[in-house]
């Protein structure tokens, strides 16, 4: 089974400064950890793959900054989606969309990769949520389901989109393109 070492977003994004990389990997070892999985436990990937890969981790994190159940599920989300998007489709995370755009990301090909073009960098889009522990009414299909709705507010692009919802005491996660 593929391996995703959590400490490796630096490496994996390379947009991001290795000080947010890092900020996002906390967050995830921490959603992980709570939720009682340790280094090595499988996420189940669903939506146009399916995959399970191990999660491995070997920080140890100081939690006292991490309390916010909600904003770290966030970042844990962002962390694992960002992965996923590197496993499953030709592209990265290039930029962070604004707020009213129905999503997260911007994606794009790599500058290593054959059809990136600095002039136009932008190729597809990216809607990221997160569950901490899934309910009958916050499910992993219902979450799909409106985040696939919410990102219809950037089809004016013409991009294709890309829905990934992550939750966090399975662990396990849907991606997939709208």
């Amino acid at each position: 089974m593929e391996v995703l070492t959590i400490e490796e977003l630096k490496e994996t994004i390379s947009v991001f400064s290795s000080t947010q990389c890092d900020f996002l990997s906390e967050n995830c070892i921490v959603a992980l950890e709570k939720n009682n999985h340790i280094s090595g436990c499988k996420l189940n990937v669903t939506g146009d793959n399916v995959r399970s890969f191990n999660l491995n981790w070997s920080n140890k994190i100081n939690t006292a900054g991490y309390r916010e159940s909600k904003k770290i599920i966030e970042h844990a989300a962002e962390t694992i989606s960002f992965f996923l998007c590197t496993k499953f489709t030709n592209y990265t995370v290039i930029e962070e969309a604004v707020i009213g755009t129905g999503i997260d990301y911007w994606l794009g090909y790599n500058e290593l990769h054959q059809l990136y073009n600095p002039k136009n960098f932008l190729q597809a889009r990216l809607e990221i949520s997160g569950i901490e522990k899934e309910t009958p009414t916050n499910s992993l299909e219902k979450r799909v389901k409106g985040k696939k709705q919410q990102s219809k507010a950037s089809d004016y692009s013409k991009l294709p989109a890309y829905i990934s919802v992550v939750e966090f005491s399975t662990p396990k996660a849907f991606f997939g393109k709208r």
